[in-house]
């Protein structure tokens, strides 16, 4: 297993915060490290985050299944007002761990230690969120990179024992979990937390399946450059919309959005089409410019994944024409 440094570890950081679909301003680059998380225009939230590697160590006398995240160098303190992580890296299974930093604050051994079992790590890296009931009657939380920022909006809630837990504890089985399981939970503000979780899990999921079956190139063009989203062809909102495979194209920043307005579409037997309809209104209102080498950035057909079974259903593209309410 690779011991990441504390540089490496703020940059897995950082890749983590691009992973959820946000972005970080450094504000602080010495532990705890200090960051801005931000979307779009939003001014964000700051969080402070205290990481070190998660590792077995302790040697034969530790449990084989044991691992633990040692606190080095740093005294852990939450700060009022800034939401405070307290955090564990595990390079092999590439997940996080949480802790609850309240905790662990002013911990006053010489070298004290966190622990998690191996089983934790594990089911995170392949379910995406793991709960663990530590016998401190403390709630330890992994999770997969992507899930960073969620974590980070709640991670209070994560932690809380009792009833709280039972109820995120739902969050083991996020591949199997169902919109009547999130309803049944008395707490509302947990429904909440639990459906955002879920929502983020499946587009996670649509995500990293469209772009691997595209080889992350754009359909439309064929740019790469990691500027690639994997876009619903029936929308999401719409009735009838799925997360499977053949539902989605992978497009670059340009053409989704080009995709979502109407200016470009494809067929059923996957001809780029630019809409004549769209172009002469943007001309009417004198918005055309660069109409002509954003034309030329078109392939003539999409680019279609290398497994069949991944390739956009007709019936999708059809219906998904239809109600976006295409004009050629």
């Amino acid at each position: 297993m690779i011991l990441l440094t504390g540089p490496q570890l703020l940059d897995r950081i950082l890749e983590a915060v691009d992973e959820s679909g946000w972005q970080a301003l450094i504000l602080d680059s010495q532990k705890p490290y200090w960051l801005r998380l931000y979307r779009s225009d939003d001014k964000g939230f700051d969080v402070r985050i205290y990481i070190w590697n998660c590792t077995h160590g302790g040697g034969d006398a530790r449990s084989e299944d044991e691992y633990r995240v040692q606190i080095t160098g740093v005294v852990p303190r939450a700060e009022s007002g800034i939401t405070t992580l307290l955090l564990g890296w595990h390079s092999g299974y590439e997940v996080f761990v949480g802790f609850d930093i309240r905790k662990h604050e002013g911990q006053k051994t010489s070298s004290p230690s966190i622990q998690v079992k191996e089983e934790t790590l594990q089911n995170a890296h392949q379910n995406a969120f793991a709960i663990y009931h530590r016998q401190s009657r403390e709630i330890a939380v992994a999770f997969r990179p992507e899930f960073l920022v969620e974590y980070a909006l709640n991670a209070a809630a994560l932690h809380l024992t009792g009833q709280a837990a039972t109820d995120m504890s739902l969050l083991n089985n996020l591949s199997d979990l169902t919109h009547d399981q999130i309803a049944a939970v008395k707490s509302k503000d947990r429904q909440i937390i639990l459906s955002q979780i879920f929502r983020k899990y499946r587009a996670a999921d649509f995500q990293k399946r469209v772009l691997g079956a595209y080889r992350h190139r754009c359909a439309i063009c064929g740019v790469q450059l990691e500027l690639i989203d994997a876009a619903h062809i029936i929308p999401v909102a719409a009735h009838g919309s799925t997360d499977e495979t053949k539902n989605g194209i992978a497009l670059c920043k340009l053409h989704h959005t080009a995709f979502d307005r109407n200016l470009l579409s494809f067929d059923e037997r996957y001809k780029v089409e630019v809409s004549d309809s769209e172009v002469a209104r943007l001309t009417a209102v004198n918005h055309s410019a660069g109409l002509k080498e954003f034309k030329e950035t078109l392939r003539t057909t999409i680019i279609l994944p290398s497994d069949r079974r991944d390739y956009p259903l007709p019936q999708y593209i059809t219906e998904s024409r239809k109600i976006r309410n295409w004009l050629a």
